[in-house]
This record gives structure tokens, C-alpha cells and sequence, in this order.
């Protein structure tokens, strides 16, 4: 049990998921969808139509959380802060990517060992398939992006010196898309995705004919427990 626990942790694509803000962000995002609604409806103190509401109404709201975020981060975020590395590290020689999507997928690559990059698998094929076309480094005389993982260099070899001088300007590149997706989430899930709930999360209510709100205390105590069980 232990040993399986600890190759999973340590497996390439557990480090993938763990290192990617998108990733961590849909993944939290999908388990409150599930969680919060299902515990709301085991709480046996409340009645059983409010907590209908309350269910409903949390997974709703982290539905549209969820297409926020879909919205937001990825065309304006996550590409802005892939552009900003694209222009701060050019003159380093970074590759002309064409998008974030292929540079995290030069990234991944970067970091497996030469035989996890040959390994026929799904996963790994998809993202070599993302840097075959003739995307070039300027600084290396027009050399494809794959030989540098992938083709020998004149001794047989990969060309490790290359990567190695790349190592810290990728992790750099990476960590300014990062830093931008986090960046992104606070912004869409703390500051959009409220407001445009209390937009439109009622008028969703009401149409699937959902009521069981906590009816306006008459006294300061029920006042607390409505408090309480809100907070």
C-alpha cells in the first residue's frame, strides 16, 4: 500500500498536476462542485427543502465558477503571462513558441528521461506531437524544437548541453505562466464569479422552480443560528 502510494506521488504525471495552477484550480474547483452540495444534503438539522436549495444552489454556483474560470484565464491570463515570457526571454534564445500550451508541452518533455520520451504512450505522443512542426530557436541555426530532445547530435547523443543551458530560462518561462494563472484565479474566482452569481444565480432559482431559503428571523437568536449555519 505504501509503496503504491509513493510511486503515485512520485510519478511524472502526479508532478504534472500538482505543478500546473490550471490543473490544481479545475480539479479543486470539480470536488467542491461535488462535495460541498453532498454534504449539504447529509445535514440532517436543516429541513429537507432548504437543503434541497442550499445543494442545488452551491452547485450551480461552482458550475458557473468553473465556466468562469474556462473564460477568463486561459485566452487572457495564462496567454498574457506566455507573452510577457515570450518578450523578457527572447534575447535569451527561447524559442518562438507558438502558444503556452506547446511550450509547457517542451517543458514536460524537458524533464522525462530520454527513454519516458520514446515510450510509446498516449500521453507522451500528444505532447511531442506539439513541438514537430518547424518551430525553430533563432540561436541555433534553425534547429528543430524535437531534435533537441529527440535527434542525435554528431556523437550519438542528445543534446544535453543545450538543455541544460535552457533548464533555468524554461523553468523561468513556466513560472511567469504560473504565476499569471494564479493571478487569474483570484481575480475570476474571488472577484468575478460572486458578482456575476448574485447576477444570475436567483434568476436560475427561480426557474427551476427552487425555493427554501431561511425565512426572516423574528427574534436576535434565530437572527444567530440563521448566522451561524450561513457562516
Amino acid at each position: 500500500m505504501i509503496n503504491t502510494f509513493v510511486n503515485a506521488i512520485t510519478s511524472n504525471t502526479f508532478q504534472s498536476i500538482v505543478q500546473n495552477t490550471d490543473a490544481c484550480v479545475k480539479i479543486e474547483t470539480g470536488l467542491k462542485a461535488v462535495g460541498r452540495p453532498a454534504f449539504t444534503l447529509m445535514d440532517k438539522h436543516t429541513d429537507k427543502e432548504t437543503r434541497k436549495y442550499a445543494a442545488v444552489k452551491e452547485f450551480i454556483y461552482q458550475v458557473l465558477c468553473f465556466g468562469i474560470y474556462i473564460a477568463v484565464i486561459p485566452p487572457i491570463f495564462k496567454k498574457g503571462g506566455f507573452k510577457l515570457a515570450q518578450k523578457i526571454f527572447k534575447k535569451e534564445g527561447l524559442p518562438a513558441f507558438k502558444n503556452a500550451k506547446q511550450m509547457l508541452a517542451y517543458h514536460d518533455l524537458a524533464h522525462m528521461t530520454p527513454e519516458e520520451r520514446l515510450r510509446p504512450d498516449q500521453k507522451i505522443q500528444k505532447l511531442r506531437d506539439l513541438i514537430t512542426d518547424d518551430l525553430v530557436n533563432p540561436k541555433d541555426n534553425n534547429t528543430k524544437l524535437i531534435d533537441y530532445l529527440l535527434g542525435p547530435d554528431k556523437k550519438g547523443g542528445l543534446h544535453k548541453k543545450t538543455l541544460e543551458k535552457q533548464g533555468k530560462m524554461f523553468e523561468l518561462a513556466k513560472g511567469s505562466i504560473e504565476l499569471s494563472s494564479i493571478i487569474g484565479s483570484v481575480v475570476g474566482l474571488t472577484i468575478l464569479a460572486p458578482e456575476i452569481s448574485h447576477l444570475i444565480l436567483h434568476p436560475i432559482m427561480n426557474a427551476l422552480h427552487l425555493k427554501g431559503e431561511p425565512k426572516e428571523a423574528k427574534s436576535p437568536e434565530e437572527k444567530t443560528q440563521i448566522l451561524d449555519k450561513n457562516a
